[in-house]
Order: structure tokens, then sequence, then C-alpha cells
């Protein structure tokens, strides 16, 4: 014998009612008992229908259309079936509705029958389809039995199954067919098992007779990892326990009842859920020895929730207070979803849901009114709007760590965890966590546990050289990343004035006709509620301008949970107090700030730097090459070249500024000196460094780029006899900035062939770091440090650190 359940969406039109008729059929000589839903959506205009009428309000627009889908349905299967059907009580459903309008009230029994007129209409259809094949229709109020109440009844599992064995004994037939959701209390009354609760009177039918195997039969493959209408890559479980499905159906899964496992953890009755639309995809299998290996099965989520904390000084060390507020609760029929208590017992807290808070808050008021005026309660506090995500595994409790990486993801996607509860066989942990950051918590976890693909979501501003050069790359190594299971997205462009945001990622190639036809600028807040709406859980902002407006930002973006990866050095070289206030910021938010490319390019400088002074090592000095450009002007001039034509020669390589001036004057060697300073632990202002620039500024003011540029050569003479003054010393001229006993200086200089920096040119960057762990030779590191290409790889690599892994 087996159960056969079929939701509503497999039950919806004559198409899917022949597919469930196939299935059903499918079995051959095999027993089942098939519980059938209402037709899809059939419920919820049943629902509307006692709605309208009980405000005494027109219903006839409700009732028309729920009349036309019953006569549309009946007339499909009489005309393909020859059969006349034994139509339900359409009329008296009719003059019941008619009543509630004018009471403009519904009793719980009226209310009862409405509603479950949807799964007597299944029956109906079904049983003249395959009536040639033998089925008999199980009268479901003679089957199951309940508790008194109309709506959402206890099924009484010991009259029921007496009831069942003694009707299906009865009625000799391969097949039955009763509807779901149905039963009746002990004066015979037709009672209901709450919504969705056919799924529990299949389970039910099953224990009752000790079926082989109890099928639900709905529109998915089976129980996911995840609700795939929030986690697109959401996995479907192949085996569960008892256990771990009823923590599931409890906390949210959708596609189980919450009362459905027990009657079949009971009688030990497999459980499966396959799939009406896909039959031949293995479904999930619910069973005793469901467990398998893997630590966590599932996550799950409960939403519209809100939480109320009793506490003050009467609550501590008195026996009874948490009986008196719990049975307080369950007097009105208030269901409790989670509980926490303080370990001093000072306070109690839990969750119901929202529809249920003015029930319960009225409860607690007047189970408690006396300690309240006498100040040994406190008000209750109230949080609203609340949700809570659960771990689900029967072997977590055998893998050391995962609780601990469940609340480190939760920080991951900025969620701040309100309370938490574990259950004692540490099969199931949950966190109450906002609402509206639900969907963020789920998408981190579930990312975390099972699909191992961590995401990056990326906006550019500055779309120059390195943006550009950045974006190629990001194009090009779309399969690396993808071989490496990252998914990284770009979901923004700007410039210096328009924004282009796309939900569905910018395109690598059309990019700029897309940012040219946007109408917007860059702003952070726009910023923040598309990450809101999207759900972005690691968005990063990357900045390869030059702006200090956006440099002035940096703090705020790390406040707004973005991570900051920065080509350009205004921040790191502004003030120190906002230097701080960045650290500050990156450390408070839990999100990364990073800035590689501000010294070296794509040279691993500040990185070793860190490292360096992270393991206790101290700077004693520090020489280094900074500047690409001048690297390549000196070893011009040391080819024989003049300072002017060197200087024509780089600008004309691409390897300067638009303005040669720019570099010539020193400043950006300072700031990046200045930078290595701080990360060393130096509280500097850029005005603390002595700069001696290779051209004068009073030589270099005024003129335009094109007349300093014919101007320049009046300085060649004396620049010559400076470069052959160290030539007979055996020397050559560097541009080099040093820090030395706490100074920072940054200028020309001459080095014999002993110094580090003699070699150095062609474009090439080099730093020599003298410590406590490096001496009396320096640690040296060098490599080009110019170009948009590596700096935009030191970019990119920047990008990939800021993954939690």
């Amino acid at each position: 014998m087996r159960v056969l359940k079929f939701g509503g969406s497999s039950l919806a039109d004559i198409a899917c009612l022949r597919r469930v008729q196939s299935l059903i059929l499918n079995y051959g000589g095999e027993k089942a008992v098939v519980v059938l839903s209402a037709p899809g959506g059939m419920t919820d205009s049943l629902v509307e229908l006692v709605q309208i009428a009980a405000r005494g309000d027109d219903y006839a627009a409700q009732w028309d259309a729920l009349e036309s889908r019953c006569e549309a349905l009946k007339h499909d299967v009489e005309s393909q079936y020859g059969e006349i059907l034994e139509w339900p009580e359409l009329d008296v459903l009719k003059q019941q509705l008619q009543g509630v309008q004018l009471l403009k009230q519904c009793p719980a029994s009226v209310n009862a029958f409405a509603i479950s007129f949807g799964e007597r209409v299944s029956v109906s259809l079904m049983v003249t389809m395959i009536k040639a094949h033998g089925a008999r229709a199980l009268d479901a109020t003679s089957c199951i039995k309940t508790q008194a109440q109309y709506l959402d009844a206890e099924v009484d599992l010991d009259r029921t199954r007496e009831a069942v064995n003694q009707q299906v004994a009865s009625r000799d037939s391969g097949i039955y067919i009763m509807a779901g959701f149905t039963g009746s209390n002990a004066a015979g009354e037709l009672t209901t098992l709450g919504r969705n609760g056919s799924d529990y009177s299949a389970a039910v039918m099953a224990a009752s007779l000790n079926a082989d195997i109890c099928q639900i039969w709905t529109d998915v493959d089976g129980v996911y990892s995840a609700d795939p209408r929030l986690i697109k890559k959401a996995t479907k479980v192949d085996r569960l326990s008892y256990k771990e499905a009823m923590e599931l159906a409890y906390f949210g899964a959708k596609v189980l009842h919450p009362k459905t496992i027990l009657p079949c953890a009971k009688a030990n009755v497999p459980c499966e859920i396959k799939n009406t639309h896909d039959p031949d995809v293995p479904g999930s299998l619910i069973s005793s020895d469901g467990t398998g290996d893997a630590p966590v099965k599932a996550l799950s989520s409960l939403d519209n929730l809100a939480m109320l904390t009793v506490s003050g000084p009467g609550m501590k060390g008195k026996v009874g207070m948490a009986a008196r507020v719990f049975g307080a609760l369950a007097n009105d029929n208030v269901s409790i979803v989670l509980i926490t208590q303080s370990s001093c017992e000072f306070s109690i807290s839990f969750c119901v849901y929202e529809q249920d808070l003015a029930l319960a808050l009225n409860a607690l008021e007047t189970a408690f009114t006396l300690e309240t005026q006498a100040g040994l309660i406190e008000p209750v506090e109230v949080r609203r709007k609340l949700a809570i995500v659960t771990l689900v595994g029967d072997n977590m409790k055998s893998h050391k760590g995962l609780a601990a990486k469940f609340f480190a993801s939760l920080a991951q996607a900025q969620v701040n965890v309100v309370a938490i509860a574990q259950d004692s066989t540490e099969s199931a942990i949950s966190a109450v966590v906002s609402g509206e950051l639900c969907k963020d918590a789920m998408k981190v976890c579930h990312e975390n546990f099972f699909t191992h693909v961590p995401s990056i979501d990326l906006f550019l501003l500055g779309c120059g050289l390195v943006g550009k050069e950045l974006i190629k790359q990001l194009e090009k190594q779309q399969g690396w990343l993808a071989k490496r299971n990252i998914k990284l997205n770009l979901y923004g462009v700007s410039n210096s004035k328009l924004c282009f945001l796309s939900k569905e990622g910018v395109d690598f190639e059309q990019w700029p006709s897309q940012l040219k036809q946007s109408e917007a600028g860059f702003d952070l807040n726009t910023l923040e509620q598309f990450v809101k709406v999207n759900h972005l859980i690691n968005p990063v902002i990357v900045d390869c301008s030059s702006s200090e407006q956006l440099a002035d930002q940096y703090a705020n973006f790390l406040n707004a949970g973005f991570h900051v990866v920065a080509a350009n050095k205004k921040a790191n070289t502004g003030d120190m107090a906002y230097y701080h206030q960045l650290k500050n910021a990156a450390q408070r938010s839990g999100r990364k700030f990073l800035y590689e490319t501000n010294v070296g390019a794509g040279l691993p400088v500040l990185d070793n730097l860190q490292l360096l002074f992270g393991a206790g090592d101290e700077l004693l000095s520090f020489n280094g090459i900074l500047s690409g450009s001048l690297s390549y002007m000196f070893g011009a001039i040391e080819d024989g070249l003049s300072l002017s034509e060197a200087t024509a020669k780089a600008k004309q390589n691409g390897f300067t500024e638009p303005d040669p001036r720019d570099d010539l004057s020193g400043t950006d060697v300072a700031r990046k000196l200045l930078i290595i300073a701080r990360e060393a632990g130096l509280d500097l202002e850029l005005n603390d460094i002595q700069v001696e620039p290779v051209v004068s500024e009073e030589f270099a003011q005024g003129s335009s780029v094109d007349e300093f540029m014919a101007r320049l050569p009046e300085l060649d003479g004396a620049f010559s006899d400076r470069v052959q003054s160290a030539a007979s010393e055996g020397k050559k001229l560097r541009y080099v900035g040093s820090i030395q006993d706490g100074k920072c200086k940054v200028g020309i200089e001459a080095v014999d062939a002993s110094h580090a920096l003699f070699d150095i040119r062609d474009g090439e960057n080099a730093l020599a770091i003298l410590s406590q762990y490096y001496q009396p030779k320096p640690f040296v590191i060098r490599g080009y440090g110019a170009g948009a290409e590596v700096t935009a790889a030191g970019v990119f690599a920047d990008i990939l650190k800021t993954l939690s892994r």
C-alpha cells in the first residue's frame, strides 16, 4: 500500500489532471490511497469569497469566477470520459455565503465547509477519470478524526487509525480517492487541518495504514538546500532524516507542511517528495536512515515574526514565571516559534507571528497586571519585522566549528543577530535577524555552506586608462574565476559626470555606450539602495580615479557596508586624522580597505610591509625608487640624453602624466613615501616630507605644457653638470624617497654600485627595506611599477582579497 498526495498545482486544469491520472495508474495493481488538494488557487478564491461575504460586501464577480472555473473543469472531464460527475454541493455553498453576507460574520463551521470545497471538487473529478480502473471515493470526514475546533484542527491518531482501516476494509478497491485538508470532530462535524493541510492528511493516512511509502507530489523536484525562490543556486537534498525534515518544515521550508512528518516518523513510514511535472527525477526521501554524511542539509527561513521580551527583577529565581508566561499565551492560542532566556534569568525572549502580536501582548498584560504595577515586571519589549534563519543537519554535532561558520556568515552579510537558539540534539541552530536582511543572510550562508561560490559585486569609479584596463582584465579572467568557483559581477561604472547601474550586470563591451546614455551621476545613497534592493552580499567600490572628492567619501563607503579598493592615493595622503578614521571605519564595519597600488602599482609592497610589521618587525630605514616615469627618465639621461630630451621621450611613450610637471615636482613620490611611513607607524603629514623637485617650483609655474616643454632645455646644462659630477665618482643619479630616523625625504641622490638602487632604471621601481629582521642587507622589492596594465592587475588582486575565505 502506498499513499499518494497531489498538490493544487498538480490539479490546476485538465492537462494536469490527466498527468496525475497517469501517475496514479502507473503503479499497476498496487493498492494506493490518493489524497487530493483543491485545484490550484481555488482555496484562495474560497477564502476571499468568505472574507467579502463576512464584510457584507457584494461578491458576485468572485462567485461567477469560481462557478465558471468549476463548470469548465466539470465539462472537460465529462466530455472526455463520457461520465456524469457526482458534483459537490455548489448550491449549498452559495446559500451559506448568502447567510454569511446577511449576518456580516462567518461561523467557524461554515468557514470550514466553504474553504474545503475545492478538495471535494478534485475528488469528484479524479474519481470519474479513473472509475474504470476500480477507483472508489473515501469520505475524509469518515476517516480523519480530529479535535473539536473547526479550523486548524489536530488529528486524533488513534481514532483515525481505527476509522481509516474500517473504511478501507468496507470499500474493497485498488485505488481510493480522498479529499485532503478535511476531517470531522467527535460530533461528526466537518473540520479542517489548516492551510496546506492535505500533506498532513496524507501522512496521517500513511501512518494509519502502515503504508510502504507516503509520496507528496508537488511542483518541485524535492526538498532543497534553501528556498529556490530566494536562492537561485539551491540544490536538491536527496535524503533527510525525520528530525531534519521536521526542523526544516517548522522553520519555513515551503515544500513541507510542519505537521506532515511526525505521523510518518511515529509509524516509520518513508516520505518522498516528488515532482508531478517531472516524475522521472529522483525526489527527496525522508526516512529513519536518511541522514547521510553531510554535516549540514539545508537552510530555512521564517519571516513576519515579532520578538517579545519579558524582564524584570521579579523574574530572577522565581519558580514558575516561565510557566506563567507561556501558559498565558497558550490560553489564547498564541503559537510560540522560538524561545531564548538570559543566563541570569532576568528575562525571557520569544518569537511569535506578527499576526498574533496584539493577542500575545494582551495575554501578557492580563497575566502580569499586579507584577507590572509593583515594578517587578517591566513593560514588554517588542521588536517587529524579524525573521529566523535556521541551519539544519543531524551530523552538525559531530563537526566542530559549524556554529562559528554560521555566525561568521551572518557577520559577512552585515546582519546583526537579535537572538540565538539551538535544539538539544544539536541538529538545528537558529538566529533571529532583521526581516529585511533575511535574504542577504540566506544568500551568504548558502554560499558558504553549499555552493562554495563566493561572489564579488563590483562598482567601478573612474574610467580612465587604469579603469578601462581593469574592465578588460575582468572580462578576460571570467574563465579563470569560474574554474576557482568565484562569481564576479560588474554592477556599475561611473566617471566624473555619469553613473550607470545594471541589476543584470554591466556589459564588458557595451559599457561605454551604456554609461554615455545614463542621465544620473554617482551618489552613495542611490548605490546603497541598489545593493539593498538586489540583495548584493559582497559589494566592492573600486576607485581608479584621482578624485579628492571621492577619496573624502571612503569612510562613508565603508560605514555603508562596501569594501573599498583604491588606486587613488588621495585618501591615504590626506590628513592623519582621516587616515585613522578610515582604518577605524574598516575595522568597525568588518569591511576591507585595500590600496596596494597606491605605492608600487602591481608590486606587492604594502602587503609585504604589513606582514613584516604584523610579525613584530620594525623599520630602521627605507630607500626606494617609487616613480616609474622618473625611473625611465633617469635611465635615459644615464644613456646620454639631456633632461629635456629624456622628459620628451618619456612623455611620448606614455610614461608620464599628461603634464610632466606632475612627475617632475616629486609630489607623487612624496605621497607614496608618506603612505609607507604611515604603514610603518609614523604619524606624518604630507608637508612633513622634505621634497627636492627635479624642476624647481618657480620654473614650473605659469606656462602651458607646451611652453614648459619648450623652456625645459634651459635646465639641461646645469643638470648635465650634476650627472657628470656623479659619474666622475662612479655614481649615478636616482630620484629616491627615503626614511631615516623618522624623517622623510624625496630628492635626487647620487648612488654608487654598492647601493640597492644603483641598477634601477627603464621604468622599474625598487624598494630597499632595512629592518630589525632584515639587516645588514635590506629586503628589496623590485619590478615595473608604472603603466595601466600592471596597475589594473594590482587593483584586480586587491579585489580578490575582499573574498571571505
